[in-house]
């Protein structure tokens, strides 16, 4: 991008996603023609012009510009090649890399290692990147187009009343994933913030620019001691690739990168998403470190809840969470292990109760009247049915009261009654997915969708048949239809 062109630091950080139904551009970043030159030290060349309508490499027409940021601005493009074979869906985003790089031929050496490496990132919760290429001056990258919102930008519209962890999970869930996936592959994201997660329109909390921010850093760190370019200690800002508000430390002292960098960024986010706020208050974590800053509690956060938090805005490196599994193992009912090497140990045991409780007469109750005793339990079984209720509460606060079969909250309460007859933890769950259920269908049927309510009615009446709720919305519907 032209050095001269005036942009505001929030322009600077801004990611690149068309918004959901909005045909025009990110209108606050959009202007001129953009000019872009990777070209020689030595001998620099004439810019090329590029702007909608042009051909990249023969084969991506440009369309229009939906967003940029410090690395380059990025557009939409229709790839011709597809449109050869008859591929309808031909429409990708394509990254054209900033003329800032001209005077770092090593950044563009780290990007394309970088780029290959994010193309062997195949997972529902990262963006598909398919290539890095130059065209004469230009440098780019083809990566799958998304429809929806970025998180920063969802943010922006809850920052005044943030939503609670139970509707913020499936995202902290979607980032946790995809960072999982590229951990194991040893591949760090190194610049994690709000503007590189994107929400999808279909729901899929996907993350951008992988290793992409790392590159562009460490070719700076390299940089002769003395070129003003250098900036690790005095002026941080300047780090291509450093996002102040979301670095850990350890990013600040230049130290190699690791998946607790990462870790540090996610608890910002949760904190964001939970809060509307940064942990710190905007303060770079160098500079938090100095004033010996404490993140704020959170209401609405056990013990437990509110301590993964804190471990994963961790300023001592050593003592942060270093996985994210873990971080958000922490949010969820925690989980006993042990029932596992129980379960080989005793088998048979467990087999022999299992089959009692399961394969006995179980007496009649009224599912919202005081049931009898429960039944007692070994040991090993005891465990085993913690493990499922557990389970049965995590479906239940990511959403999954009736599906996936067998992966779902109804399923996992009704495998516990039938381990333990009369368990009073079960017998509550299942009353709070009928009443989910209730008041699901009833909007259904405010909204017209009437399949979708008879089925929710008839799977909640096959649970408990004298529920008044449903059984009122049952006749509701038979008249409206």
């Amino acid at each position: 991008v032209s050095t001269k062109t005036e942009r505001t630091k929030a322009a600077e950080d801004k990611t690149v996603v068309q918004p959901t139904g909005d045909s025009r551009a990110v209108t606050d970043v959009m202007g001129a023609p953009t000019r872009f030159a990777i070209s020689s030290v030595k001998k620099k060349k004439p810019h090329r012009i590029l702007e909608p309508g042009m051909l990249i490499k023969d084969r991506f027409r440009l369309e229009s510009e939906i967003g940029r940021g410090g690395m380059g601005v990025v557009y939409t493009a229709r790839d011709l090649r597809k449109e050869e074979v008859g591929d309808q869906d031909s429409i990708i985003a394509i990254k054209l890399l900033t003329q800032r790089l001209e005077n770092h031929p090593e950044a563009l050496r780290m990007l394309q290692q970088e780029a290959k490496k994010c193309q062997g990132l195949a997972h529902p919760n990262v963006v598909t990147v398919y290539d890095f290429d130059r065209d004469d001056d230009t440098f780019y990258m083809t990566m799958e187009y998304l429809t929806g919102q970025n998180l920063e930008d969802y943010i922006k519209e809850h920052k005044n009343n943030p939503d609670d962890l139970e509707t913020v999970l499936p995202i902290i869930q979607g980032i946790v994933e995809g960072l999982s996936y590229a951990h194991k592959k040893s591949i760090i994201h190194s610049d994690l913030k709000p503007a590189n997660v994107y929400l999808t329109t279909a729901g899929t909390t996907k993350i951008l620019d992988f290793g992409i921010a790392r590159a562009m850093m460490e070719s700076e760190l390299e940089r002769p001691a003395n070129d003003v370019g250098r900036s690790k200690h005095k002026n941080t800002e300047e780090l291509a690739g450093l996002t102040p508000n979301f670095a850990s430390p350890e990013m600040f002292a230049g130290e190699p990168p690791r998946p607790g960098d990462d870790i540090y960024a996610l608890a910002c986010i949760t904190y964001y998403l939970l809060t509307g706020r940064h942990p710190y208050d905007r303060t770079p974590a160098d500079k938090a470190v100095e004033k010996r800053l404490v993140a704020k509690r959170i209401d609405g956060l056990n013990d437990r809840q509110w301590n993964t938090l804190l471990s994963g805005l961790e300023l001592d490196g050593t003592k942060r969470i270093s996985k994210a599994d873990e971080f958000l193992a922490g949010f969820l009912p925690k989980k006993k292990e042990k029932w596992r090497l129980a379960a080989f140990v005793s088998l048979l045991a467990t087999l022999v109760v299992f089959a009692y409780f399961s394969f006995r007469p179980t007496p009649e109750f009224d599912l919202f009247t005081e049931p009898p005793p429960e039944a007692p339990l070994s040991e090993s079984l005891r465990e085993q049915v913690e493990t499922s209720l557990e389970l049965a509460e995590v479906h239940m606060l990511v959403g999954r009261l009736i599906s996936p079969p067998g992966s779902n909250a109804l399923d996992k309460y009704n495998e516990v009654l039938e381990m333990h007859a009369y368990n009073r933890k079960a017998i509550s769950g299942l009353k709070n997915v009928l009443d989910t259920l209730a008041r699901q269908a009833e909007e259904a049927i405010d909204a017209g969708d009437f399949e979708d309510a008879s089925a929710l009615i008839n799977t909640g009446l096959g649970v408990y048949a004298k529920h008044k709720k449903l059984l009122v919305l049952k006749s509701r519907l038979e008249a409206a239809q």
